[in-house]
């Protein structure tokens, strides 16, 4: 059995195994996630106003976001659904493809809508039966319900 450490090592390995142009690409992209993160810890300090939404655009780039990852969700079960329905053995990779793609934009929907609270560790109050749910009228609360 492999170790953590060592998984972790071989797919990091993997991961930088490349040309040089691969290598560069790699490097721009873990630049911009560190950007990300520092925007993100920035908010975390000093609050959403560090997004410049307003009223006039009060749902912003998270809920927009949010709205796109769970229509891909949808489109990704909606191709898998055919080949669990009709037993299709051919569609197998498809059928993976469309699984993980599924399960990764809905764990990003989810994070968009934790980044969008503008307060992470309230988040408990979105939970049924910890926090005020208010569940027929919140439309966030519906959000939490669908992709828990």
């Amino acid at each position: 059995m492999q170790s953590l450490g060592s998984f972790l090592s071989d797919a990091l390995g993997a991961m930088f195994r490349g040309d040089r142009r691969y290598q560069l690409w790699i490097t721009a992209l873990s630049a911009l996630v560190l950007v990300g993160c520092w925007q993100y810890v920035d908010q975390l300090r000093f609050g959403l106003v560090t997004t410049g939404m307003s009223d006039q655009v009060s749902w912003g780039f998270y809920i927009a976001n949010f709205a796109f990852l769970v229509g891909v969700a949808a489109s990704a079960v909606l191709l898998i659904i055919p080949a669990y329905v009709f037993n299709r053995k051919d569609a197998e990779e498809v059928v993976l493809l469309g699984e993980a793609m599924a399960v990764a934009a809905v764990v990003s929907a989810i994070l968009f809508v934790i980044v969008d609270l503008g307060r992470p560790d309230r988040l408990w109050h979105m939970l049924p039966l910890l926090g005020r749910f208010n569940f027929p009228a919140s439309m966030l609360a519906w959000d939490v319900v669908v992709l828990g």
